[in-house]
């Protein structure tokens, strides 16, 4: 007896495969008939890096660059298809309907002006013709069929109810006219097993709703089948492939029930909760139990009451006995992706929820794969698989996906949209461990610390991996992506003075700015931060007439601090690349007394083609042109953290005001006795090549502060061959621009 029941359920989960490799509605003469859609010949080929068929959420070649493409939208295509699919047999108003002669006799087109269907009869176009001859629907396309009769392929003579109609809506989203319906009634003699009594009809409409006239029942159970194309709810156009829903439906009480993604899902449980109870339970009794437990297995509770009895009024109480099975009060087929409580707004949300997984085909196997592993105990017990949806949700979130599949469903105006959102949400939130968000913990931010997801992170500020967190939206009290300066100025508190500039916690790259005023951070501007400008964009943009001294900090060292101490390998190279980018010039070169400043002159020069090179020691280029009292100065260097803290702070904040000259007139007074009288030696270009201590405060006085050079609080230092470009006007005036010789002109101590 259980033998039919299992058989039944392997059936259920497997009948998808038949129609989940459908092909894409056509226009014109690349039409052909379409081949069986259960045929191998249909099917794509899979491929090595396809999710395991067992476990579909099993890592794909669409899983490995997920988290990329969430932090660069737009890089990285969708496994699914996420453009639309126009609907080829759709047209504004009846003006537009192609001409009706021979080609075309019989098919249908939506005339979606008037949501209603025009058919090709003996060269016209004529509207609701269904009502008036037999339709036809075979791989989602609608034809007309004068010679058809109607048909009942029962073989019963006795029926247990007769000549009822039967009325309802298949959804995914809704299915689209030419989508066929069938009911196959399930021999309850053979304990559930299909007879030979079928029952057929077509949706002739855009709402995916159908109906059966005058139909014989022998039993009340229906095994059902709604096959065709559907409008998708994240592209808001057609779906690219066809889709079969199943259902199984108890229809000693109901003359109406939907066909949608729960209904699919719960149908193998439903079938084993009966086989459980010893095949002494009706349907009935145990659909709204089977509902509830694929609902609690998405984080989806919605209470549960009432029982459900037997089978009275058909006589097919098992035994005569009545049983009464604590349930949700809905079943999933009376659920509508366009109803107004909180069980549809939980339909629509599981409904997009496997839509969002990839394409038709995948979405199929991976609704299957769950409602499998839901059919035995009521739960969806696999980590992995909830992780991997939660990750694909937690995209189509962040990147404003919920939004467009309200605004694309609303733009069908087939009803009001319940809210789904929450749902979704709450999924990927819990499956990846937040909290409820609330008053309580609203603006507070957090990553991913589910280790199965591709936005986990060990520790909120880790360098490596995703850069994504999440905030408690104090507004919606839900939780999203959260802002570069949300997410970057956690744990910042209130600035120590106006202006003050720190890098972010998440994206080091990025700078922030205090304002005291509004006791706020914000994010930085140009006004507040100057980047650094290629030597070679800088020379090459001098106008005529103009001067320009590089003064840069020497190439990459060794160990040896001291002024005998040599540059690197690579600090050779990295000169030489530098000096590539002047070839052609006549330099004047300069250098401090250290060797290493020599060394990257000889190298620059060796990159620009230069094999006479000269050069002029300058002594203030060592590194203490600002510095008043070398004793202070090195105890503060000695208590407060080191030199470059010191530099730093100075150059900012006026700090050490005994150790260092003012930065104002110092600066201008290294330009009036230093820089000026040599420009009588530049050609066009000159470069001088000097030391950090130096470099630091000459390009905070030269931007007034906005070359982010503030180590103090963003660990920003000057990286080698970087510095300051001074250009002389042919009016006699200098300007500065902070420039660099490598790919960035700061490094991050």
């Amino acid at each position: 007896m259980r033998v039919w029941i299992l058989a039944l359920s392997v059936f259920f989960l497997a009948s998808c495969d038949s129609v989940r490799y459908g092909s894409l509605p056509c226009e014109g003469d690349e039409c052909e008939a379409s081949s069986d859609i259960g045929s191998s010949d249909s099917k794509e080929n899979p491929s090595k890096d396809e999710p395991s068929k067992d476990n579909p959420s099993k890592d794909g070649k669409d899983n490995r660059d997920q988290k990329d493409s969430l932090e660069n939208k737009g890089k990285d295509p969708e496994v699914r298809d996420s453009v639309e699919v126009p609907d080829s047999t759709a047209v504004s108003d009846a003006k537009s309907l192609p001409a009706c002669n021979a080609s075309n006799e019989g098919e249908a087109f939506m005339v979606s002006g008037e949501q209603a269907l025009y058919y090709c009869i003996s060269g016209k176009w004529e509207k609701g013709a269904e009502e008036l001859f037999a339709v036809t629907c075979k791989d989602g396309v609608l034809k007309l069929n004068a010679s058809a009769a109607d048909a009942e392929s029962d073989d019963a003579g006795d029926f247990r109810k007769e000549g009822i109609s039967i009325v309802g809506v298949a959804q995914k989203g809704p299915f689209r006219y030419g989508a066929s319906v069938k009911l196959v009634e399930l021999d309850s003699a053979m304990r559930l097993a299909d007879s030979k009594r079928t029952h057929e009809t077509c949706i002739t409409s855009a709402d995916g709703t159908f109906g059966f006239d005058n139909v014989n029942l022998v039993s009340p159970y229906v095994r059902v089948e709604a096959s065709g194309y559907y409008k998708d709810e994240l592209t808001g156009g057609l779906s690219s492939s066809l889709v079969t829903l199943n259902a199984v439906v108890d229809l000693s009480k109901r003359d109406t029930f939907n066909v949608n993604m729960l209904t699919h899902m719960a149908a193998p449980r439903v079938l084993k909760l009966v086989q459980d109870a010893g095949n002494n339970q009706p349907i009935g009794s145990m659909s709204g139990r089977a509902l509830s437990d694929v609902l609690s297995s998405f984080g989806i509770s919605l209470g549960s009451s009432g029982s459900t009895g037997g089978f009275s009024g058909w006589g097919w109480n098992r035994g005569g006995q009545t049983s009464t099975t604590s349930s949700s009060d809905h079943s999933a087929e009376d659920l509508n992706i366009f109803g107004s409580d909180d069980y549809d707004a939980a339909l629509l949300a599981v409904s997009v929820m496997m839509q969002s997984f990839g394409s038709v085909s995948d979405m199929l196997s991976f609704a299957d794969f769950v409602a499998s592993d839901i059919q035995g105990d009521g739960n969806w017990g696999d980590n992995a698989s909830k992780a991997k949806l939660a990750d694909k949700l937690l995209k189509l979130d962040s990147e404003g996906g919920l939004e467009k599949i309200r605004k694309n469903m609303e733009g069908w105006k087939l009803g009001d949209v319940p809210d789904f959102e929450k749902h979704v949400r709450n999924f990927w939130t819990k499956t990846h461990g937040f909290e409820s968000c609330g008053t309580m913990n609203a603006g507070q931010v957090k990553h991913v610390g589910n280790s199965q997801s591709e936005y986990f992170v060990s520790y909120y500020e880790q360098p490596e991996g995703t850069r994504i967190r999440f905030i408690c939206d104090k507004t919606t009290k839900s939780w999203r992506v959260a802002t570069d300066i949300e997410k970057d100025t956690v744990g910042f508190g209130a600035g120590d003075y106006d202006g003050q500039i720190k890098s972010g916690k998440i994206n080091a790259d990025k700078f922030y700015v205090y304002e005291l005023g509004k006791k706020s951070w914000r994010a930085a501007t140009s006004d507040d931060i100057q980047e650094f400008v290629d030597v070679e964009e800088v020379y090459k943009n001098l106008a005529a007439g103009e001067k320009v001294i590089f003064i840069l900090r020497h190439a990459e060292r060794t160990d040896d601090t001291g002024k005998n101490g040599h540059l690197t390998n690579n600090g050779k190279s990295q000169s030489q690349s530098v000096g590539a980018k002047l070839k052609g010039e006549s330099i004047y070169f300069a250098n401090s007394t250290y060797t290493r400043s020599y060394e990257t002159c000889q190298n620059i020069a060796t990159g620009a083609g230069i094999s006479e090179m000269g050069n002029d020691t300058i002594p203030e280029l060592d590194g203490d042109w600002f510095v008043k009292d070398d004793s202070k100065f090195e105890s503060y260097k000695n208590s407060n953290g080191g030199g470059w803290v010191v530099a730093s702070e100075y150059a900012y904040k006026g700090s050490y005001s005994d150790a260092y000259y003012p930065l104002e007139s110092r600066g201008e007074e290294f330009m009036t006795e230093i820089v000026k009288p040599r420009f009588a030696k530049v050609s066009k270009v000159a470069v001088w090549i000097s030391h950090d201590m130096m470099v630091v405060p000459l390009t905070a006085f030269a931007t007034n502060g906005k070359a982010n050079l503030r180590y103090f609080d963003t660990k920003q230092w000057i990286n080698y061959l970087a510095g300051v470009a001074i250009i002389l006007g042919i009016d006699g005036t200098l300007r500065y621009e902070p420039v660099k010789g490598l790919s960035s002109g700061t490094m991050t101590m």
